[in-house]
């Protein structure tokens, strides 16, 4: 009787451990043509250690399983809408990661080089940016950031 105890002791310890060790991407719910309809900017730190611009984005798009609120690590740079159409203003979200204060520039640059508007920020954590792009003509464009920290980000945008 004892060993038979034993036996489903072991069997029982070995199953539920099974059933914990989850992994941190689920491939089979990746889907990266998910539209997440939440324009909201709420950067979740994935298991992975890759940031991404929200749950359902980490979720539904990328098949992550567990996240933690926040920036995983240097800057993250989030920009919206892309494209950008006439009449409506490019909203750029800088953040770090928690406790980190740093200061950035940001530049909006067309192909050719041609810097189109120039930003300096300073002692930031998280900050909110909007650019008037009207001006601009029809094309593409890139914002580029730089951190004091060192990190550098070059996103590329539409405008039409």
């Amino acid at each position: 009787m004892k060993y038979f105890s034993l036996i489903l002791l072991l069997l029982t310890v070995c199953s539920t451990s099974n059933a914990q060790t989850q992994t941190c991407v689920e491939p089979a719910r990746i889907q990266p043509t998910y539209q997440c309809n939440e324009r909201f900017y709420d950067p979740v730190c994935g298991c992975n250690n890759v940031t991404y611009r929200n749950q359902c984005t980490a979720y539904n798009v990328y098949g992550v399983n567990w996240w933690r609120s926040g920036v995983c690590s240097g800057l993250d740079v989030d920009l919206f809408p892309n494209p950008v159409v006439y009449g409506t203003a490019l909203k750029v979200n800088l953040s770090y990661p928690e406790f980190i204060i740093g200061n950035a520039d940001v530049k909006i640059v067309d192909m050719y080089g041609k810097v189109w508007e120039q930003r300096l920020i300073n002692s930031f954590n998280r900050i909110n940016l909007e650019f008037d792009v009207t001006v601009m003509r029809t094309g593409v464009y890139l914002l580029v950031v730089q951190s004091s920290l060192g990190t550098y980000v070059a996103k590329r945008f539409s405008k039409y």
